[in-house]
């Protein structure tokens, strides 16, 4: 009987710096529904939780947005919009108006990005 390669991210064309699946899979006991299901929950968030990043009037307000951003991301091992929610939660909010937009244009990128891979792995 011949083994079967395993299903991996680089053999998908899904970079790992944009999607850990292993991590997620560990989540879910390597159910292929499940991941599906959560990804499917994350990507439906997704829209709301950076208008409100976008939309933030105050610190708090941004606080509560890049920090619930880089939570999610991180239940479903979105490894680069990670890093960026990082960076937007790290920034003062108020600051330099340049800097945010050029934060939330990464952010853009990074959720094309992952929207993509998820259409690839997931359909």
């Amino acid at each position: 009987m011949a083994m079967q390669a395993p299903r991996t991210e680089s053999r998908l064309g899904v970079a790992p710096e944009v999607f850990d699946r292993a991590h997620l899979a560990r989540y879910t006991m390597n159910s292929a529904d499940l991941e599906r299901e959560i990804i499917g929950l994350f990507l439906m968030q997704l829209p709301a939780t950076i208008a409100m990043i976008e939309e933030a009037k105050s610190a708090a307000e941004w606080r509560l947005a890049t920090h619930t951003l880089k939570g999610s991301a991180m239940a479903v091992g979105a490894r680069r919009l990670i890093r960026i929610a990082a960076q937007l939660e790290q920034f003062v909010f108020g600051d330099e108006v340049n800097v945010r937009m050029q934060l939330t244009g990464a952010l853009h990128g990074a959720t094309a990005e992952f929207q993509d891979a998820m259409r690839q792995l997931y359909g």
